[in-house]
């Protein structure tokens, strides 16, 4: 069942524009009646909802935006080179950790014989500390550049 005068009571609910013939069938009309309901309770959602919606304004987006576009391009451009260093400085770990693991015995016998001074196992010691901090870096280098 539908009502003639119900696109009308819609509006003038919407307008707040009521004629009295238009409430006197707002009485009589139950579909009508149900219909400024309904319209009513829509428009309070429409400013209930339009109260909570607190937007920042467009500059504000805008610039955040661009800073955000900014960063992501900028880790972008150096990722590729952290990555290569992380490569490089794990070869060298590598290399120096393999250098250290076939002079230490000599070290180690050398160390017992001689006298303590700066001498050889000074440098390999440096040498190992070096290679101990390159492979952390190479952890860290790593692991920042999968995120």
């Amino acid at each position: 069942m539908k009502c003639e005068k119900e696109q009308q009571v819609i509006e003038a609910t919407r307008d707040g524009l009521w004629t009295s013939s238009l409430r006197a069938h707002l009485r009589n009309c139950a579909l009508c009646t149900q219909t400024e309901l309904i319209a009513v309770s829509l428009q309070e959602n429409v400013a209930t909802l339009e109260r909570q919606r607190n937007l920042p304004p467009a500059a504000m987006i805008w610039r955040r935006a661009q800073t955000r576009r900014r960063a992501d391009a900028l880790q972008r451009a150096t990722r590729r080179p952290f990555l290569i260093v992380g490569v490089l400085s794990g070869l060298y770990a590598v290399v120096l950790l393999l250098w250290g693991l076939f002079q230490l015995p000599q070290s180690v016998s050398r160390l017992l014989v001689t006298s303590p001074g700066l001498n050889g196992d000074v440098a390999l010691a440096g040498a190992a500390l070096s290679g101990i901090l390159v492979i952390a870096g190479s952890c860290v280098l790593a692991l920042e550049t999968r995120r």
